[in-house]
């Protein structure tokens, strides 16, 4: 079985995540419709959107920028000029529905709601971050997920208020902890039923659209995997404009009760064939998962990716430049391929050692990245070095290159640790050339190289590299 993690980043429509209080004036029946009423109705034959707005005082900033959303990443879309006096407009255009950002200086960005329904939508920003200094003058989508989140914000201060408290609490008091627990459960049950009150105001909008799939989706990752295919359309870019498709695809591969390379293989398979019918979805999923497994791993699924549907069969949308050359570093590294070359550098000594000089003398090298100050790779070396210990010199040679900066740490963990293979640093962390050429994405990374200089094996652990090497004795 392969121990597989993912991180679930956090991107532009996931407005649901994490569930926080409300004012108890949003309880009453009598203000949803004054806030119906004021948010006014959505125009359902808008054949042009405009999107402009005023920042009321003076910015830095001279460009205002609209960017995309394709699941967690956000491409720029169009920009305009923010004028002297603050104000700015982008060009009429039909938007397709689904989650946006407005942005300045790069990294100041906002959440957006287009839905073609609204021909207007108009903002004012009274400074920096804009997050909160927005007021949406005309968009009733926009006006409820902003109001949604001015509500979960200004909750999270109650949170944390209630969080202090808990930590001064004796753990013997179970009165006050229970009360602390009904009262946080009291919040996120408000909070739900406000919410369920803001959708059910236009429950065709796009808010309520994303509301409603996020639900689903929660309900579907009870009954498994194919729950999950039924209950979320991968060929929808519609939903394709939210983070909840990432979401799902995380959803989907994390609810297998067996996570092995195969199951992940047929996890990719299964997801891409569901986004087949569009290509713009497909084109997505097929970047996220190439750059998920990539990254984490496992080494066989990120190969299986590249090979079938990057430049294999299986690509039914070119890759772009990027994409491509990902798939390069992949194929270069392939099993059966030549191991790249680089200098072996001991601190303090001015001798230079290249890999390809140690290669011929044994008939296997083995490549251990790894860094001082990484528990996981620790946790390799007492395996790594009884396998030293128990093979032939001459049949196995073991090599340390350390991404150290610091060059007592490096000789303290030699010491510590009982090292009993060669290790090398050139005391750049991660700037080493042959980080580079091995397209090493995390610490610990292991290779095995054979004497003519080619990799024939990149196990996951000193485990996988023992039952390699054994199987492989000569």
């Amino acid at each position: 079985m392969v121990g597989v993690l993912f991180l679930v980043p956090i991107s532009s429509g996931d407005i649901f995540a994490n569930p926080y209080p409300m004012s108890p004036i949003w309880r009453s029946r009598s203000f949803c419709t004054l806030l119906a009423l004021s948010l006014g109705a959505t125009g359902s034959n808008a054949l042009a959107q405009r999107v402009f707005g005023t920042f009321d005082r003076p910015v830095e900033a001279k460009i205002m920028v609209l960017y995309a959303t394709r699941g967690t990443d956000h491409p720029p879309l169009d920009s305009t000029s923010i004028q002297p006096n603050g104000r700015f407009s982008f060009p009429e255009r039909r938007y397709p529905a689904g989650f946006y950002q407005l942005g300045v200086n790069d990294s100041d960005r906002v959440d957006l709601i287009l839905d073609p329904r609204e021909a207007i939508v108009e903002l004012t920003f009274s400074g920096a971050p804009l997050q909160r200094n927005i007021k949406v003058l005309a968009s009733s989508e926009n006006q409820r997920m902003w109001a949604y989140k001015l509500l979960s914000r200004k909750a999270q201060e109650q949170f944390t208020a209630m969080q202090e408290v808990r930590a001064v609490v004796s753990p013997l008091d179970t009165a006050a902890l229970h009360r602390l627990d009904r009262q946080e459960g009291a919040i996120r049950l408000d909070l739900d039923r406000q919410l369920d009150s803001l959708t059910a105001l236009v429950p065709e909008g796009q808010f309520a659209f994303a509301v409603d799939m996020d639900h689903r989706l929660d309900e579907a990752l009870q009954f498994g995997p194919a729950a999950i295919l039924k209950a979320f359309n991968f060929s929808d870019q519609r939903l394709l404009r939210s983070s909840s498709y990432t979401k799902a695809i995380l959803y989907y591969i994390q609810n297998h009760q067996l996570i092995t390379d195969s199951v992940l293989m047929d996890c990719c398979d299964s997801l891409l064939l569901a986004a087949s019918r569009d290509t713009i979805c497909w084109t997505y999923a097929r970047a996220h998962l190439v750059e998920l497994f990539t990254t984490y791993g496992p080494e066989e699924v990120a190969q299986h990716l590249v090979q079938y549907y990057i430049v294999g069969p299986g690509s039914i949308v070119p890759a772009d430049g990027a994409l491509l050359a990902v798939a390069a570093d992949q194929l270069r590294l392939v099993i059966g391929a030549p191991a790249p070359d680089m200098i072996l550098v001991t601190p303090g000594s001015s001798d230079t050692l290249h890999l390809a000089q140690v290669l011929p003398q044994y008939a296997h090298t083995g490549l251990f990245f790894y860094s001082s100050t990484c528990d996981h790779c620790h946790d390799q070396m007492p395996g790594l070095h009884a396998l030293v210990e128990e093979l032939d010199p001459s049949e196995f040679h073991l090599i340390g290159i350390a991404l150290d900066t610091d060059v007592d740490e490096f000789r303290s963990t030699l010491l510590l640790k009982g090292i009993n293979w060669p290790s090398y640093t050139e005391l750049k962390g991660w700037g080493v050339d042959g980080v580079k050429a091995y397209n090493v994405k995390a610490t610990p990374s292991l290779f095995v190289l054979d004497r003519a200089g080619k990799i024939v094996a990149k196990p996951v652990d000193h485990q996988a590299m023992r039952a390699h090497l054994l199987l492989n004795k000569r």
